[in-house]
């Protein structure tokens, strides 16, 4: 919660008990002060008519101009009360009491959506962290998708929904982050959500674009909501184009579950980055045969059986070099290969696109990684 509204919350809340006190004061100061006057009156053994006839009719009418007087401060306080517990409520519980949240729904400059949107098209929200400018921001985001482009498959893909989101550069929602990390990696604050929220988009690939100095990184998911991280300290231009394009290229990869082709990975010593369960690194070779036996038949000169994947030695990937592997420059091919490209391929047709596609057409490709079914 942001603290100008904490602050906010609190001077309310003092407001309200104030004015309650205030009533609650003013009522006993009212009610001890009449009846100093009345003793006052009585003992002052006033003896003229007209000082008894008024003293008469005072003391018959003070009682009622009390209990009028009590029954409007019980009524003020129940909706002084009121008032206060109504707004607590709604303070606590409305989605728009963020900060960022409420700034960024009344300042449309914060977004720019694509002028057409694709019908289960890819979903890729760029959001900007430490960009000086949007004219940086969109130069980065062009060249990015220039270079994305010039690889298989998303040379032949056409439905991106490109979003793009740029707070400001005073805007810190992502650190840098060292602890417990190989090297140093971004993280955002979660209310980073508040800004995705207003897009409702089911599916999308979050690309964080950061000025920032950090190990580029990405979660490795497949169908489910993934973000990239990625560090551009320099507008990207013709000198670092090609490189910025395969790391961009190969995060990407993670993001719709590719694996590593060597041994270090940018994870911890745990979890779906280290797991040889496909589509491009597998447990043994038996294994491996199974699910790319085919494809090393067909591309006998690119795709085999060698070891290494997932951060492990003993794992098996289907090609010696690609897209997924910057542990081994000299050998380095700027391709997913064969087995990798077709796993993107066949989830860009069945997830996003318009096509209509059954469980039979699919083949195997449903058995082996059944999240996907969720697209059909």
């Amino acid at each position: 919660m942001d603290i100008k509204l904490i602050l906010l919350n609190v001077i309310l809340v003092i407001i309200f008990n104030s004015l309650l006190l205030f009533f609650l004061f003013w009522y006993f100061f009212r009610k001890k002060k009449n009846d100093i006057e009345t003793r006052h009156r009585l003992v002052s053994g006033a003896t003229d008519v007209i000082a008894r006839t008024n003293s008469v009719r005072t003391k018959k009418s003070n009682p009622d101009k009390e209990k009028n007087r009590f029954k409007l401060l019980i009524f003020l306080s129940s909706v002084i009360l009121s008032l206060g517990i109504i707004y607590l409520f709604n303070f606590k519980n409305s989605p728009k009491t963020d900060f960022l949240a409420t700034k960024s729904a009344n300042n449309e400059n914060f977004y720019h959506n694509p002028e057409k949107i694709y019908p289960r098209g890819l979903n890729l929200i760029f959001f900007a962290d430490s960009y000086p400018s949007w004219e940086d921001f969109d130069s980065d985001i062009a060249n990015l998708m220039i270079g994305i482009k010039q690889i298989e498959p998303w040379k032949s893909y056409n439905n991106y929904n490109i979003y793009k989101i740029n707070p400001g550069k005073e805007t810190q929602l992502c650190q840098i982050k060292t602890e417990n990390e190989r090297k140093p990696v971004l993280r955002c604050d979660t209310k980073i959500n508040d800004l995705l929220g207003k897009l409702q988009l089911d599916n999308f690939r979050l690309i964080v674009l950061s000025r920032q100095d950090f190990q580029s990184w990405a979660n490795v998911t497949r169908l489910s909501d993934s973000g990239i991280f990625f560090s551009l300290k320099d507008r990207i231009n013709e000198s670092n184009g090609i490189a910025t394009s395969y790391l961009f290229a190969h995060l990407l990869g993670h993001s719709f579950g590719l694996k590593d082709e060597e041994k270090f990975v940018i994870a911890k010593a745990d979890g779906a980055p280290h797991t040889p369960d496909g589509p491009n690194c597998a447990p043994d070779v038996e294994t491996a045969k199974k699910w790319w036996g085919t494809l090393a038949e067909k591309y006998p000169d690119r795709v085999g059986y060698f070891k290494t994947c997932a951060g492990s030695d003993d794992f098996v990937k289907p090609t010696e070099s690609s897209l997924m592997n910057f542990g081994n420059m000299d050998k380095f091919i700027p391709d997913y290969g064969p087995v990798s490209e077709e796993y993107l391929r066949k989830i860009l047709q069945y997830c996003f696109s318009q096509e209509k596609v059954t469980p039979d057409q699919g083949g195997d490709f449903f058995e082996r990684y059944p999240e996907f079914k969720k697209c059909l």
